[in-house]
């Protein structure tokens, strides 16, 4: 008859990485999913600011261009990034002779992330865009 030592299944280490691993792998998974996620959100609210400044350009450009077709080109601009949304507001500002309009653009992007509901992440751009003389 053997005696037991008090090393039984206490003390028995076989297989407690496979459980630590286990354990772990789902939390990693989900950090590195999320960071992937949260990557292209951000991705894609720098490239549609992108669009916001190259199209204020153009409105700084074309006096003819109308806050309308402002906003149409923005959102062709960004139209490759679907589920974002993004809110236009213009004000007009002169300074002597010379009119400067104030476009403050709201973006929202969803992060989605497995097993959560999506994340917004919202940015304002901001530009100042000087209406030609004349």
């Amino acid at each position: 008859m053997a005696v037991r030592t008090g090393r039984g299944l206490l003390g028995d280490v076989a297989g407690a990485s496979a459980v630590e691993f286990a354990i772990l792998m789902p939390v990693f998974l989900i950090l590195l999913v999320a960071g992937v996620a949260f990557g292209q959100g951000f991705y894609a609210i720098g490239s549609v600011q992108w669009a916001v400044e190259q199209t204020a350009r153009d409105l700084m450009i074309d006096g003819n261009l109308s806050e309308a077709q402002y906003e149409a080109r923005v959102r062709e601009l960004a139209s490759a990034f679907t589920g974002m949304d993004f809110a236009v507001s213009y004000s007009t500002v002169g300074y002597g002779e010379i009119e400067v309009m104030q476009v403050r653009t709201t973006l929202r992007y969803p992060v989605r992330i497995p097993l959560m509901n999506p994340v917004w992440l919202t940015y304002p751009v901001e530009t100042y865009a000087p209406r030609p003389v004349g």
